[in-house]
């Protein structure tokens, strides 16, 4: 089996840059380049879109600024530290964008579950 043009090289397979010093982990998607500037040397994944409906500005109601928006999700982790992260943002611009933690993405899942579970149960 070959790799399509358009799929990411596996990190295994791409030329390290000298101030990579670690293996990426299996999700890293990202080229790294000797050339990157020191913020942007971080472990990326591919990103899942989501077709979303969001509010992008403070307002009363809540629901005056909804919008129909494509959410991406990736997770992410500098180069050097341990602490990863999940990122939800829209795909065409940075704002509204919620970065957290990967052990609070997992509470989230749990607390939108539950109140999922009581939405849909009333």
């Amino acid at each position: 089996m070959t790799r399509r043009d358009d799929e990411p090289t596996p990190s295994h397979q791409r030329e390290q840059p000298t101030w990579l010093r670690e293996q990426c982990p299996g999700w890293c998607v990202r080229v790294h380049r000797e050339d990157d500037h020191p913020e942007d040397r971080y472990h990326q994944s591919e990103g899942s879109v989501l077709p979303g409906v969001v509010a992008t500005h403070p307002t009363i109601p809540l629901t005056a600024s909804m919008e129909g928006l494509d959410l991406i999700i990736w997770a992410g982790r500098y180069v050097g530290e341990s602490d990863a992260w999940l990122v939800i943002e829209p795909t065409e611009r940075r704002e509204p964008r919620l970065l957290v933690t990967v052990e609070t993405a997992h509470g989230l899942v749990k607390q939108l579950a539950e109140q999922l579970a009581r939405h849909d149960g009333a």
